[in-house]
């Protein structure tokens, strides 16, 4: 309800969204244009059957505050297929380069963090990638081991120039997980592989559930660590509390 209002509300003002590729920028939050942001800021949101789609967290605010642009890589109404999309999102940070901005950060949630993921094979996608709870595959039991194949391929394939920071965020009782303490362990094997600063978010007691990005205990307990993971100026943390 809360994205329809504000959809609203913008068709009213008459705000426009700037386009670089198959990014837009988000009206709600004016740009500070290439020249003059701290950097980029892409919201890859979990999947939607139709617009609008889910608005980035609200903690965020500490990167937009802090002069960061926000753009959205948006999908909606019919297939949302995880290689094209993937491409298509490379396209789109490609296109932010070329606007000018020197410093692009990726955050995605469930099928968003699972296209970022599919992302990282393409060398220069982003200084630093946020893999919220991925997911692609639905919960059923039966298509679990698909999900995990197919995670663990998707790091396999990564691009030791991809990034230079890697987050994976998971959560306990996550009904679309199909296996936490086997990706846990894949993606840390993967950023040793790679030699990039990594941050691995482990199943913490709170929030819980598939969306806990989005709940209110993880802009209080996880937001203040993630951001500065993401202030790509000081050493990343080692770890979450």
């Amino acid at each position: 309800m809360r994205g329809l209002l504000l959809a609203l509300l913008l068709l009213a003002s008459g705000a426009q969204a700037e386009q670089a590729g198959a990014l837009r920028s988000d009206p709600a939050v004016p740009l500070h244009g290439a020249a003059q942001a701290a950097g980029a800021l892409v919201w890859i949101h979990p999947f939607a059957r139709e617009l609008p789609a889910p608005a980035a967290p609200e903690w965020t605010s500490g990167l937009t505050g802090a002069g960061w642009d926000l753009w959205r890589f948006d999908r909606a109404g019919g297939p949302d297929p995880l290689a094209a999309g993937a491409e298509r999102l490379a396209a789109g940070t490609a296109a932010l380069r070329d606007l000018g901005y020197r410093r692009i950060v990726l955050l995605g949630e469930s099928r968003g963090a699972f296209i970022a993921l599919v992302a990282l094979r393409n060398a220069g996608l982003a200084d630093a990638v946020v893999l919220a709870a991925p997911a692609a595959h639905g919960r059923s039991a039966e298509r679990r081991p698909q999900a995990l194949a197919d995670f663990a391929a998707a790091l396999q394939a990564a691009s030791p120039q991809a990034a230079r920071r890697l987050a994976l965020l998971l959560f306990a009782d996550d009904s679309w997980d199909p296996d936490p303490a086997q990706r846990a362990a894949l993606f840390a094997a993967t950023a040793r592989r790679l030699g990039v600063a990594a941050l691995l978010v482990d199943r913490p007691v709170a929030p819980v559930g598939h969306g806990a990005l989005q709940e209110p205990d993880f802009a209080t307990r996880l937001a203040p660590c993630l951001l500065r993971f993401l202030d790509l100026d000081r050493p990343p943390p080692a770890d979450c509390p």
